[in-house]
């Protein structure tokens, strides 16, 4: 697998045509008991999916069979690459929704994400 070195300095490994679905991350190699955190998008689906391994300073994407392996070197390229994914992705999705059924006030409740 060939690397490259992206704009915050971390590696990225790319594995294409990869035959699985998110699944084969949520619950095997990206499991919670492994470290790993899944980063919410509006785009996860079983096609998609990021994790965060934030002890080991490592991104995983799974989009539509291809794989992408961000590693950063050290705490200050970690946090770059948040960053750049917080601008990328946008806020997290609503997990789900409270509707205040006497005023009709709303309330959206996200996950949280790795901090950056």
């Amino acid at each position: 697998m060939k690397s490259e070195i992206n704009e915050r300095g971390n590696v990225v490994f790319r594995d294409f045509f990869c035959d699985r679905d998110r699944y084969f991350y949520d619950f095997g190699q990206c499991r919670p008991s492994s470290g790993w955190v899944q980063y919410d998008t509006d785009q996860d689906a079983w096609y998609f999916g990021v994790w965060v391994h934030p002890r080991d300073r490592v991104i995983l994407t799974y989009a539509e069979g291809d794989e992408v392996t961000v590693t950063c070197p050290d705490e200050l390229s970690f946090k770059a690459e948040l960053m750049h994914m917080e601008s990328f992705y946008g806020a997290p999705p609503p997990a789900f929704t409270v509707i205040d059924t006497e005023t009709g006030d709303v309330t959206y409740v996200a996950g949280s994400r790795p901090c950056i």
